[in-house]
């Protein structure tokens, strides 16, 4: 969606109008854009006004984007089809694609601090265990004294308890941020 609006805002600097930049992106576009600009495109063709073809777009899409690059382009139908009325809807364009953009960057930004929280919840929830099979190596009357004494017994449980409550909450604020 990003190159789309860009690529709309460079055919209007060039000097098209909105449907004829709609109908040099359309072959370009690939999966769902293409068919819905193809579909808006075929609209215009038949003699849709152009207001009534973005808005039917813009109510119909659900591809993520297609709301903030709906309103730019209705932003541009006016009284005036100036140069300026063109220059301020290629700079509508492009804002639209670098926000667009900003959402891509943002949601890739998102999904791999996430994946850092679940490598390191999961390096967190096995530390203890591996902790206590290291003590067991290097002493072999610890594992006597974890298991074998009240305080051992409760050190563990505490421990373990700790240890299931980390992990259910790392659990939990990384499902949150990934929604």
């Amino acid at each position: 969606m990003p190159a789309a609006a860009s690529d709309l805002a460079r055919s209007i600097r060039a000097g098209a109008t909105l449907p004829v930049a709609l109908r040099e992106i359309a072959p370009t576009l690939r999966g769902s854009l293409r068919n819905e600009v193809h579909t808006a495109v075929a609209l215009l063709d038949r003699g849709h006004p152009l207001d009534s073809v973005l808005a039917k777009w813009g109510r119909s899409s659900r591809i993520v984007g297609t709301d903030l690059l709906v309103a730019a382009c209705r932003f541009s139908i006016g009284p005036s089809s100036s140069s300026a009325h063109s220059r301020s809807l290629d700079r509508a364009l492009d804002g639209v694609a670098t926000a667009l953009l900003d959402r891509v960057e943002v949601a890739d930004e998102v999904r791999a601090l996430a994946a850092q929280a679940r490598t390191s919840a999961m390096v967190l929830v096995a530390l203890p265990p591996a902790g206590a099979a290291l003590f067991s190596v290097l002493d072999p009357g610890f594992l006597s004294v974890l298991f074998g004494t009240t305080l051992g017994r409760v050190c563990l449980l505490v421990g373990s308890s700790l240890d299931a409550a980390g992990a259910w909450a790392s659990r939990a604020m990384v499902r949150r941020v990934l929604g």
